[in-house]
């Protein structure tokens, strides 16, 4: 069984066995993570940004208006909060949705292995805005992910789940950013000898992030305090 077998097998949201492969898609939206209690309160000072990305997954969106983003992609329960909480919380379950950073919106933890489980989502999310970056990273399943869409077409995306030894996904042509950072002996198909390809990480991950748009590090970054929104 491949890691993104595994990755739901123990779920109480979906029993594989029972349910055709399009009602696992349609439930991944909602059980990729599991959702945590709500704390007590979050965080009500702002603060600057707080690093994240190592086993994580987010969303990078052209907008200039957080609470804009949380109406379309129809997330609920929103309340403010700075990056600290934020953060913290969306590495258990819930998203965190970042003020404007240089025209983008971050939405930390939208969805792990969306590119086999549930495509259209992306799909759909990314028709909702003029520019739309989908970033996932798992060390221990080493499943790291790209995507890239301008006016809802998808212009690059890059996936590969080495648990399992396959490419999920290469469409598109390089980006000047990928090829700027040497990624141009990344393996391509799961029949490529593996000792002459390079390997994706997590680190190319970041490095794609922040060549893109925004870099998940904030390094050097000058940012001033502000608050963002925890959703569900």
């Amino acid at each position: 069984m491949g890691f993104l077998d595994d990755l739901f097998s123990e779920s109480k949201y979906l029993n594989k066995e029972k349910q055709p492969k399009e009602a696992v898609k349609t439930a991944a939206s909602a059980a990729v993570q599991p959702l945590q209690p709500m704390r007590a309160a979050t965080g009500s000072e702002p603060d600057f940004p707080v690093p994240f990305g190592y086993k994580c997954n987010w969303l990078c969106v052209k907008s200039d208006s957080p609470i804009d983003v949380i109406r379309k992609l129809g997330l609920k329960n929103f309340e403010p909060s700075n990056w600290d909480k934020g953060i913290e919380m969306a590495y258990n379950g819930y998203r965190f949705i970042s003020p404007v950073l240089n025209g983008y919106v971050l939405v930390v933890n939208y969805g792990m292995a969306l590119l086999t489980l549930a495509p259209e989502l992306l799909d759909e999310s990314a028709k909702k805005f003029p520019e739309l970056q989908y970033f996932s990273t798992h060390r221990v399943s080493e499943y790291h992910a790209w995507v890239k869409y301008v006016d809802g077409e998808m212009v690059r995306g890059y996936g590969w789940c080495g648990c399992d030894g396959e490419v999920l996904l290469n469409k598109g042509a390089l980006t000047p950013e990928e090829e700027r950072l040497g990624f141009l002996n990344m393996i391509t198909s799961s029949a490529d000898d593996p000792e002459k390809v390079q390997l994706p990480t997590e680190d190319h991950v970041l490095e794609i992030a922040a060549a893109w748009g925004i870099d998940p590090g904030f390094s050097g970054s000058d940012y001033p305090k502000t608050l963002g929104y925890i959703c569900r």
